[in-house]
């Protein structure tokens, strides 16, 4: 079975996506959305993993995998849930960030310089941004996810390089507030740590060692106290 973590995209296989859909379909009022749900997976779009309800742990523990499918505004704005086999999936192998040039109803000329902002400060950082929430389904579909309210969602993954030195970590926490200023709407999303463990940026940059900060993973919930992120934040201090 592939490995997964919360926010990982998986492409299902079409030859099974209609039975897997089927229930859902049920559940949806008009012609033209039942069509975008049957047909998500014969056009290669991927589904999103997500925490799986008590009620499904039965089918978690016989292998399948909780994913989700978080249709568009205009579409009602439901979240699709799924259980998926693990033999029925892959891995997404498309990109999961925008290119400053790409052609997406909602990623107007001010949303696309913010993305060459935000590219750039992860090159300057060396980290890749990643797209999340409705930015990232309307790279990934073009449907229309993204409106004129539409928070900025980016989730930065950090490797274990990015976590030995406090300084880097917080040199960088400096320059994404000062980059989130600059941008045409606001900059939501997470830091995601080793063993998937995301914290909303904003709350990880405002907080002190001893604090806690709610953390989150595929499976859990929680408020851990900012020193145990990391190791070499422990010896901060407070």
């Amino acid at each position: 079975m592939l490995p997964v973590w919360r926010h990982k995209l998986l492409v299902v296989r079409s030859d099974v996506w209609r039975e897997i859909c089927a229930d859902a379909l049920v559940g949806l009022d008009d012609a033209y959305t039942k069509a975008i749900v049957l047909n998500w997976a014969f056009q290669g779009w991927p589904l999103i993993c997500r925490r799986p309800y008590e009620n499904e742990q039965k089918d978690i523990d016989a292998g399948g995998v909780a994913v989700g499918l978080p249709l568009p505004p205009v579409m009602g704005k439901k979240r699709l849930g799924f259980i998926v086999p693990s033999y029925a999936f892959s891995s997404f192998s498309g990109a999961s960030w925008p290119r400053s040039n790409v052609s997406r109803p909602g990623l107007t000329p001010a949303r696309l310089n913010d993305i060459r902002l935000l590219t750039e400060l992860g090159t300057k950082h060396g980290l890749f941004p990643e797209a999340a929430g409705s930015l990232l389904w309307e790279i990934l579909t073009g449907l229309p996810y993204l409106s004129e309210t539409s928070d900025f969602d980016v989730m930065w993954r950090l490797p274990a390089s990015k976590i030995e030195d406090p300084e880097v970590l917080a040199a960088f926490l400096a320059d994404l507030d000062q980059a989130a200023s600059k941008l045409s709407a606001r900059l939501d999303g997470e830091v995601v740590f080793p063993n998937d463990r995301a914290v909303q940026w904003q709350e990880l940059h405002s907080a002190r060692p001893d604090d806690e900060v709610l953390v989150k993973t595929l499976t859990t919930v929680e408020l851990v106290p900012v020193r145990t992120l990391t190791d070499s934040w422990g010896r901060l201090p407070a």
